[in-house]
């Protein structure tokens, strides 16, 4: 007497059921939707990131303002880049708003092409210089007050933006869409 005689016959596993792929396949396809999704657009995240940025160092600059009590000092605006400004005094008659030296708030350029800035402030659109030197167009006071007006980041020939509004008593608020 065999032992295998006893038990039902053993069949070969040659493949796989229907029931099997289709579960891999579902399985598979929620993996690259999820993928997809965390990726996204770079340029959306590109745009997030830099509106994020540029809100942060504002308030950094407004809180350091606000600790140290120094001198006045102003964010100036290019539509391709910023930087944190201070009055240099060069002789009894003549000041000049000139760029900090230091790695957070001083002059950050954005990559060529890929955001654009834009400011508004009483509800007119204020025309941003391209080059040369720098005019202070956001001033910041060492009692936590700012020029009020809302920055635009938008990426060139997209539909994409972002706000940062600014309040006269020195809220900072990044909004996906323009504020009515």
């Amino acid at each position: 007497m065999s032992l295998l005689g006893n038990t039902p016959r053993h069949r070969a596993l040659s493949g796989f059921t229907l029931i099997e792929l289709l579960v891999v396949l579902v399985l598979v396809g929620i993996v690259a939707s999820l993928a997809t999704l965390s990726i996204g657009d770079g340029a959306e995240r590109q745009l997030r990131t830099d509106a994020q940025r540029l809100a942060g160092v504002l308030r950094l600059a407004r809180d350091e303002l606000l600790i140290t009590g120094s001198a006045e000092r102003a964010l100036g605006l290019r539509s391709d880049s910023y930087s944190f400004l201070e009055l240099v005094i060069l002789d009894d008659a003549t000041r000049e708003w000139q760029p900090l030296v230091d790695h957070q708030l001083g002059v950050w350029q954005f990559e060529p092409g890929s955001i654009e800035l834009a400011l508004e402030q009483d509800g007119e659109r204020k025309p941003l210089p391209q080059t040369g030197g720098w005019a202070p167009q956001v001033r910041l006071g060492n009692t936590g007050e700012m020029t009020p007006g809302i920055i635009t980041l938008k990426v060139p020939g997209k539909p994409l933006q972002r706000h940062i509004r600014i309040g006269l008593e020195g809220s900072i608020e990044v909004l996906d869409a323009f504020p009515e």
